[in-house]
């Protein structure tokens, strides 16, 4: 299984951040990767929500997901299992702390074509996709960070 985990600090309470992770229609205003999401299913929000994902990889569109939502807790974690090309889990988990919220991304897969996927994942697309990720979380920092305007980040 492959992992890959970033995490950055957000000068924003958890319920903030919750709120633009979240909000699924708009994940394309942070997400840097995500071409197109569209909910296919009868919920459209918690657990539950089944999500037709294209994303890119090294600047094609060419991932295709099934993601589903498997875990709902707001304003602190949500997960999803990926079956499409790949398979696998993603979690974002938000952790209070003084002054804000540390957010931490998950994803663990297996690649396709065994031990040379592996290997081909180590060596190119897990640098590649970390350095999407931060750049999708800096993205989550300054709309949560604006959208707190300063204030009250450290409140329950």
């Amino acid at each position: 299984m492959a992992r890959l985990d970033v995490r950055t600090f957000i000068a924003a309470a958890p319920e903030v951040v919750w709120d633009v992770v979240t909000d699924l229609e708009r994940q394309r205003d942070w997400m840097v990767d995500l071409r197109a999401l569209e909910i296919v299913s009868e919920a459209k929000i918690g657990a539950g929500v089944v999500m037709h994902v294209t994303s890119e990889l090294f600047g094609m569109p060419v991932v295709k997901d099934v993601m589903t939502i498997t875990a709902w807790e707001p304003p602190h974690r949500m997960d999803v299992s990926h079956s499409g090309q790949f398979s696998g889990t993603g979690a974002f988990i938000l952790e209070r702390i003084d002054n804000g919220t540390i957010f931490t991304w998950i994803e663990e897969f297996a690649p396709p074509l065994g031990p040379l996927g592996e290997a081909g994942f180590a060596l190119v697309v897990r640098p590649h996709m970390a350095r999407v990720f931060r750049r999708s979380l800096a993205n989550v920092k300054r709309i949560a960070e604006e959208r707190a305007g300063g204030a009250g980040a450290s409140s329950p």
